[in-house]
């Protein structure tokens, strides 16, 4: 069969269709599914996120609600505002701006910056976004899934995603995007029987394929997925797709630069879209982003994955913060700490560095789950205190602190564990760990949820990914 038939033959099974034709969850009809009915591109996220803020601070009782059936209006937001940090939750129930998405107002309404500027910025302020609880989810997404997709198929390497994806952003017309190879990649990245056909197949084929897709859509005649997709007024179009292509293409570029640091990642994110997407106002973009370090670097830490929890503080900011001198003697709620500056990640870090030592004290000096796994043996004594070495576990991970209306940095969420359990809890397949997991929840539910920090097994299990 020549590619068209593969192409039509592949239409006839329904579930091949509607998964390539319709963007519900775990459907392959976009890339990023933190962009969805409501949130259908990056610059979406502009528009919800000034309609959320004519809720602020107000209760939930006095949320618009829907004429027909009563939902409210500002319901479908909630999740991305938090999981993107624009908002947290208060602690009486009302939702506010973080630090992070004060700055991110007086972005949304500056007049001073192109469209393509604004994409830009708009870009770094979502990418550290826990969308889906996956941490950093939009690197995630492509490095650890649709590249494993991808780099699987003969003829695609990360290069030719670059230069196919910079070509679809070329394109002048709709007509020219269905004749790019990458216009293929981002339909069916998930099937890779016929992107090997498709890679392999002649010009003469492909112009083909693209020729009846656009008879389709000019014929209103939805019999094939890519026109059922693509149809006016239908579930996607040129401008997501332009939106992702972009997304994944800028995404790339940073996944591939190998010496990218703290101190250079603004330049190579601007030199990356500068000389692949777009044009860019650079100066005005550097001199925006270095005005805003504060809140900048710490999306960028998170990007980079830098640990930086352990780093000293100096004394002043921990005598600031708080004052633990003595160790505490009983659980209770402390108020939430916006890590979306560099003055709250500092806050954090004071605190992590006087409890961390309290939390192996109180746990005298042995792994939670000593008595599961028989740890005993594997011991080792460290040298700087001459005490079983341990380290420090967040049972409800850090990524997830802007889930919740009180502080996560208490002993109550502090778990002393030997070096082998922790690998073991991160790292294990889902069978050798989810009754690790499950046993500490059990053991500090009680606890958690008089800081404040209550929560079901099955939200603990969805943050570490475990199976039900």
């Amino acid at each position: 069969m020549n590619l068209l038939e593969i192409y039509k033959k592949k239409n006839e099974d329904k579930k091949w269709f509607t998964d390539h034709s319709t963007l519900g969850k775990g459907m392959a009809g976009r890339m990023f599914e933190y962009t969805n009915t409501n949130f259908r591109t990056q610059g979406a996220f502009t528009a919800q996120f000034l309609k959320f803020l004519e809720i602020e601070n107000k209760p939930r009782e006095e949320w618009a609600k829907q004429e027909h059936h009563g939902q409210e209006v500002d319901k479908h937001r909630v999740v991305n505002m938090i999981q993107s940090k624009l908002f947290k939750k208060e602690v009486d129930g009302l939702y506010s701006r973080t630090t992070k998405g004060l700055l991110y107002d007086a972005f949304v309404k500056m007049e001073t910056l192109s469209e393509d500027d604004s994409w830009f910025i708009n870009y770094l302020f979502l990418l550290n976004g826990y969308y889906l609880n996956r941490k950093n989810y939009i690197i995630y997404r492509i490095k650890e899934n649709l590249l494993g997709h991808l780099l699987s198929v003969d003829g695609i390497t990360e290069d030719s995603l670059i230069k196919d994806a910079r070509n679809l952003l070329a394109a002048d017309s709709f007509d020219a995007i269905l004749k790019n190879n990458f216009f293929y990649i981002h339909s069916f990245y998930n099937d890779s029987d016929f992107l090997i056909n498709y890679l392999r197949s002649t010009e003469e084929e492909k112009i083909e394929l693209a020729d009846y897709i656009a008879e389709n859509l000019r014929t209103k005649n939805f019999r094939c997925c890519i026109s059922a997709k693509y149809q006016l007024s239908g579930n996607f179009n040129k401008n997501m797709l332009t939106d992702e292509a972009r997304v994944f293409l800028l995404t790339l570029l940073f996944i591939q630069s190998k010496t990218v640091n703290l101190s250079n990642i603004y330049e190579v994110f601007v030199v990356n879209f500068k000389d692949n997407i777009a044009t860019l106002n650079v100066n005005l973009v550097l001199d925006y982003l270095h005005e805003h370090k504060d809140i900048f670097d710490p999306i960028f830490i998170d990007v980079l994955e830098l640990d930086d929890i352990e780093m000293v503080v100096s004394e002043d900011v921990v005598v600031e913060t708080i004052k633990l001198a003595e160790i505490d003697q009983k659980d209770k709620a402390e108020d939430y700490i916006d890590e979306t500056s560099e003055t709250g990640r500092l806050k954090i870090k004071a605190v992590y560095n006087i409890r961390k030592r309290q939390a192996r004290i109180l746990g005298k000096h042995t792994c939670a789950l000593e008595k599961i796994n028989n740890c005993r043996p594997i011991y080792f004594t460290a040298k700087i205190n001459g005490k079983n070495y341990l380290e420090l576990h967040h049972l409800i991970p850090r990524e997830f602190r802007n889930d919740f209306s009180y502080s996560i940095e208490v002993l109550a969420n502090y778990v002393t564990l030997c070096p082998r359990c922790h690998r073991q809890i991160h790292l294990a397949v889902d069978r050798e760990r989810k009754h690790l997991i499950n046993a500490l929840y059990e053991e500090r539910k009680g606890r958690l949820a008089i800081v404040g920090l209550g929560l079901d097994l099955s939200v603990i299990q969805d943050y570490y990914k475990i199976e039900a």
